[in-house]
């Protein structure tokens, strides 16, 4: 009997060892297996800037009337819209160059001089319009002006925006394989595949700039900030990264 304990406590014993040996490898073999599993990159995120001629101008115009009850707010309102209405017809804006948002109303509590509360009704309305015809941006705005609108403004945009966006991303593309191979070759290492890629865009209307004037223009009428030709930004950002092999 003793005998048999002690075989028993033997096979217990090598067995132990043989699982403690296989846990030893495994965990040794997992540890490799990272290491070398392991990228090394190089990560580059660079930006481009492409700068396009402005052709066209977004002119945003904000309806809006204030009365005392709804019925002389809403029709206010729509006497506002019939002029600017006609006057974007007078102009030859066409239709798909027009962008609209529906009316909006709500009420307002204001305080008199004397402190008494009124209740007034606002509407609000948003229109975008957009043109090539530069020479009629000033007289848009005296036209509403003149009619009683107090909202509105422009900003300069392009037709060639999406070339400009395609140009902006091939310069930072470009830029970004420059300076990681410098950076592989300043370090000693060889620049393997790209593992990653991630990409943003991003447009930024540039003030007016000191540009070429049209000379014809001065000499037969007074001079404007728009006879100077203007640009339109468009920013394009990359992030790459880089293999880096033996």
């Amino acid at each position: 009997m003793k005998k048999t304990n002690t075989q028993f406590s033997k096979y217990i014993s090598l067995l132990s060892a043989i699982l403690f040996i296989a846990v030893s490898i495994n965990r040794t073999t997992t540890a490799q297996a990272l290491v070398q599993n392991s990228e090394r990159t190089i990560s580059i995120n660079m930006s481009a800037t492409e700068l396009i001629p402005a052709d066209l101008i977004i002119f945003s115009i904000n309806i809006n009337a204030e009365e005392k009850t709804p019925e002389a707010a809403f029709d206010t309102h729509k006497k506002r819209e019939a002029i600017l209405a006609s006057l974007l017809k007078e102009f030859d804006i066409k239709e798909d160059d027009i962008r609209f948002q529906p009316i909006r109303m709500n009420k307002r509590t204001n305080y008199n001089n004397n402190r008494q509360q009124e209740d007034m009704i606002h509407t609000f309305q948003e229109v975008s319009v957009s043109f090539s015809d530069f020479d009629i941006y000033e007289k848009i705005q005296v036209t509403l002006i003149k009619n009683g609108f107090d909202s509105f403004n422009g900003n300069f945009s392009s037709t060639k925006m999406d070339e400009g966006k395609e140009k902006a991303l091939v310069s930072a593309i470009q830029q970004a394989k420059e300076k990681a191979t410098f950076i592989a070759q300043q370090s000693g290492v060889t620049l393997g595949n790209i593992q990653t890629i991630n990409y943003s865009e991003h447009q930024v209307n540039y003030p007016p700039m000191a540009m070429e004037a049209d000379v014809g223009r001065f000499k037969s009428e007074s001079a404007s900030m728009m006879d100077f030709a203007q640009t339109v930004s468009v920013t394009s950002t990359i992030s790459i990264n880089f293999e880096i092999v033996e």
